[in-house]
């Protein structure tokens, strides 16, 4: 499908491998608030009761980290790793996450609101509810991923996709969005379908969002 002579649409997320350097021991010591931490390692950590607000992490990893809730609130990821996470409740609300990797995790609620999302790999993830509501998402791909629920209300994004990735419903009600790739998803429940431009559909989609299409627009559609 061309847009113009040269580019076609949608334009591909922007990701590049991740490389971390090697990496000292961060384990055993938890993280204080407002404090910044470079090139460590923190494999399996018990978080529970930990705030980590405000604090900034560049070029570490993070493995199999215990907590019932994670308080991320402010916080700062640049250049990280963290894999095979089990946490029911993460609460980010205005984080950012830059040139960073998110793989083989269970999370339940991961609450992104007013976030910054930028390069961000998401791979072989399961989420019950991802919230990037009012955020900044640009160059993200949820690869082989299972999302209960996102909810990109009010988000502004650009360049965005989800290869063999499934959705159960999906909130896009006011949101800016610009070559966001929803081929091949499942999309049985679609909150703002009148904000759907900047999307890029199959025809199977296209005729599963028909009937949301048409009631939006006010369309009735007889046998």
């Amino acid at each position: 499908m061309e847009r113009m002579a040269g580019r076609t649409t949608p334009a591909p997320p922007r990701i590049r491998a991740l490389e971390l350097p090697d990496l000292g021991a961060g384990s055993g010591t938890p993280p204080r608030p407002f404090a910044t931490y470079e090139a460590l390692a923190f494999t399996g950590d018990d978080l529970t009761g930990t705030e980590l607000t405000d604090v900034g992490f560049s070029a570490c990893s993070f493995a199999e980290l215990n907590a019932h809730e994670l308080e991320l609130t402010g916080t700062r990821l640049t250049d990280c790793r963290l894999s095979r996470l089990d946490v029911p409740t993460v609460t980010a609300a205005c984080a950012a996450l830059r040139h960073s990797l998110l793989e083989r995790s269970r999370l339940g609620v991961l609450q992104c609101v007013e976030g910054t999302w930028d390069a961000v790999h998401v791979r072989g993830c399961k989420v019950g509810y991802l919230s990037l509501r009012g955020a900044d998402a640009r160059d993200v791909v949820f690869e082989d991923c299972v999302i209960g629920e996102l909810d990109l209300a009010g988000a502004r994004v650009e360049r965005m996709a989800f290869p063999d990735s499934e959705v159960g419903a999906l909130d896009v009600t006011g949101a800016a969005l610009a070559d966001v790739d929803l081929r091949g998803v499942d999309l049985p429940e679609i909150t703002g379908p009148g904000d759907l431009r900047g999307t890029t559909v199959d025809a199977l989609q296209l005729q599963l969002l028909a009937p949301q299409l048409a009631a939006h627009l006010g369309i009735d559609v007889e046998a």
